[in-house]
């Protein structure tokens, strides 16, 4: 009798475990399949936005587009290192690779270094749309090219010092492929301040920047509507009292010291920090996530969600650039439809020079015309002429002959007496 009670048991186990890894694998599919859609997504339109970016010497020479440049390269290599470590781990578990394996420290520490590498580079974004709105004469100096390039280096140098902790036991960050997280490898770690301090200073100078750049515009705006507003008044008065606009102008400038507000920010420089503020804004949404989610759920599928907030960190800032960036866009129209655009302009130019031709053609025509009727005009005037000249010449002739015979008459009448 016991020995068929633990036969049941170990059928009973045997198929709670069959169950248990049934519902993991099924779980696996779902969060690899999102997971591949989300950072194939982020890959292709990350390299989108550097085709783009080459394909413009306008935007290639412009310092503002080699920050996006440099945070483009950062996703890309985050994105690479998710699907060939993060979702094959998560697929195939400790049959792809140990959790405390030499590869998952490695590849974890390269993942690090790029996502530090991005965050201070959106922070020093952030810098260069505070200095382009705030201080605009400033800008080519302080963000000059060579002094971008080292702000760029100086990003992934200290990405480089913030993540090279992790290489060693008492930091290391693992893949834990059964939670969908990286986690550490010891929990009271003191690391996790390190990571805490980068994230939060480069979320400050985000909040900061932005929060001048906002209160900057806004005074803008006031300062133009009041000036508006004040020649809209003044020309109403001068219409009001008849007095000409040229000179009640001119009298206000020497009574006054209404003048148009300086410094005004330009729709270009408007739609950079548009594009800037929702990246940094999809980056406090993820960080903010990260450090408050763990505290309310320990399910792996809330671990799932901050681990998906990452990747769609990486396919944001392209897809922002993509939707806000006029110039971008249009270079990556007529990168994807190329031959599709070169038609369409060669199809416009033969209807143009069809055009022109049915044009010179008609007007050929109508010059052909208008000369035939000019000559038959004048071959008719030319006649007109030549029979006025033949009448002419016969009443000439018809009144000297009239003459004669007077004269005839004349000499019969003296001869005859």
């Amino acid at each position: 009798m016991q020995a068929d009670d633990s036969w049941k048991y170990n059928v009973s186990f045997f198929t709670l475990q069959a169950l248990f890894t049934s519902a993991n694998r099924r779980d696996d599919l779902i969060a690899v399949s999102i997971w591949t859609i989300m950072l194939l997504y982020a890959l292709i339109a990350n390299m989108l936005i550097l085709a783009g970016i080459a394909r413009s010497a306008t935007m290639r020479s412009a310092t503002s587009y080699w920050f996006i440049i440099s945070i483009a390269i950062c996703d890309i290599l985050m994105t690479i290192i998710s699907l060939v470590h993060l979702v094959p781990a998560t697929a195939f578990h400790e049959e792809y690779v140990q959790f405390k394996s030499v590869r998952n420290i490695i590849m974890i520490f390269f993942y690090d270094l790029f996502w530090y590498t991005g965050v201070v580079q959106l922070g020093l974004m952030a810098g260069n749309r505070f200095v382009s709105i705030v201080y605009p004469m400033e800008y080519k100096h302080i963000f000059s090219r060579t002094r971008s390039l080292y702000l760029i280096l100086f990003g992934y140098f200290l990405g480089f010092l913030v993540s090279l902790p992790t290489l060693f036991d008492c930091c290391h960050t693992l893949w834990d492929s059964n939670y969908y997280i990286t986690v550490y490898e010891k929990p009271g770690t003191l690391y996790k301040y390190v990571d805490m301090a980068v994230n939060s200073i480069s979320l400050c100078m985000m909040i900061i920047f932005y929060a001048v750049i906002i209160y900057k515009v806004r005074e803008s705006g006031r300062a133009m509507a009041k000036y508006q507003l004040t020649i809209r008044t003044r020309q109403q008065n001068a219409l009001e009292n008849g007095v000409s606009l040229t000179s009640q102008m001119n009298d206000c400038g020497r009574t006054s010291s209404v003048r148009p507000p300086r410094s005004q920010v330009s729709k270009k420089e408007m739609r950079l920090f548009i594009q800037f503020f929702v990246v940094s804004l999809v980056f406090l949404l993820t960080w903010t996530t990260w450090q408050w989610l763990p505290y309310m759920s320990e399910s792996k599928w809330a671990y799932f969600v901050m681990t998906s907030l990452f990747f769609i960190n990486n396919s944001v800032n392209p897809t922002v650039y993509i939707i806000f960036n006029t110039q971008l866009r249009r270079e990556l129209h007529y990168l994807i439809c190329r031959h599709h655009v070169i038609s369409t302009a060669q199809n416009k130019r033969k209807q143009t020079l069809f055009g022109r031709g049915i044009a010179a053609e008609t007007k050929n025509e109508t010059d052909f015309q208008n000369n035939t009727r000019d000559d038959a005009t004048k071959s008719l005037v030319d006649q007109a002429g030549s029979v006025s000249s033949q009448s002419h010449d016969e009443h000439v002739r018809h009144q000297l002959l009239i003459k004669n015979m007077d004269y005839t008459d004349k000499d019969t009448k003296i001869s005859a007496v």
